[in-house]
């Protein structure tokens, strides 16, 4: 690898894959088709770009870095021809991606959903996760992310864990959530500081969470992890003005003990109290 040409920034928090059997690894898993549309976040230098445009699919690479989007339309043009029928179902975008509609990128290409991959900047993580793929998920046909490990760790954890949180449980609600790969810091450059961890995200049959309660169900999961040292009889008393009574009567309803804090709470748990509260308020 030419280290020299890589030139990260540290503005756009670049730290760039150049182990290709890790790149690999994550093309895999994906399972891209040839009738996929692929969105890659951040492709860099094209680590898992080039892999994907063999796939057949149309893959579209957002980057926000506009010296690497003009590296990777070059590479393009010479490699698959730039006039061919290769070369356009292959799309490198210059754009920041947080500011992206997942909806409206697939639509204006023909497609309902899209195929989710990204080794991402880790200050951003958390947009992804839920501008993506919670509130779009709708959208997303599968998702393989790499994600620093101690977050990737919390996603995928169960309840009772100490590090079982809000991602935790959201996500889960929505994807079965496996691990693809870990990934030490030696396979980047620069070297970051952390570990990384690759996870998959394969959509429910049935999402959890109907869709009329999602926010209602995550507005609860936040409120309550907020508040993670005390009992979720307090923290609903205090977020949601209800009364003892009131209380009484959900705890009856769902058969949950208030007095355990949201860490022992399972998703469904989550879900039969954000469904009581509701109906407690009377909506």
């Amino acid at each position: 690898m030419n280290q020299g040409r890589l030139r990260p920034k540290k503005r756009f928090g670049q730290n760039f894959l150049h182990d290709r059997g890790t790149a690999v690894k994550i093309v895999d898993a994906v399972r891209v088709t040839a009738s996929d549309l692929v969105v890659e976040l951040g492709p860099g230098h094209g680590v898992l770009t080039k892999l994907l445009a063999a796939s057949g699919a149309h893959l579209v690479a957002l980057e926000l870095d506009r010296n690497l989007v003009a590296e990777l339309e070059a590479e393009f043009d010479l490699k698959l021809g730039a006039e061919s029928e290769a070369r356009r179902r292959v799309e490198v975008i210059s754009a920041d991606y947080t500011e992206v509609k997942l909806a409206d990128l697939a639509s204006a290409r023909g497609y309902d959903r899209c195929v989710l991959i990204g080794n991402i900047p880790y200050h951003i993580t958390r947009h992804v996760l839920f501008d993506f793929l919670v509130e779009e998920h709708q959208h997303v046909s599968r998702a393989v992310i790499m994600m620093q490990r101690e977050v990737g760790d919390r996603i995928a954890s169960a309840p009772g864990s100490r590090v079982y949180g809000i991602t935790s449980v959201v996500l889960q609600s929505l994807y079965q959530i496996g691990v693809v790969t870990k990934v030490a810091a030696g396979s980047f450059f620069p070297r970051p500081k952390v570990a990384s961890i690759v996870l998959s995200f394969t959509p429910l049959a049935r999402p959890l969470v109907p869709e009329e309660h999602r926010r209602d169900f995550v507005l609860l999961v936040k409120n309550l992890f907020q508040q993670r040292r005390k009992t979720s009889h307090n923290t609903l008393r205090s977020f949601y003005e209800l009364g003892d009574e009131a209380l009484a009567r959900i705890g009856e309803k769902t058969g949950i003990d208030l007095k355990l804090r949201p860490e022992m709470l399972s998703k469904e748990q989550f879900l039969a109290l954000t469904l009581a509260v509701k109906a407690e308020q009377g909506l």
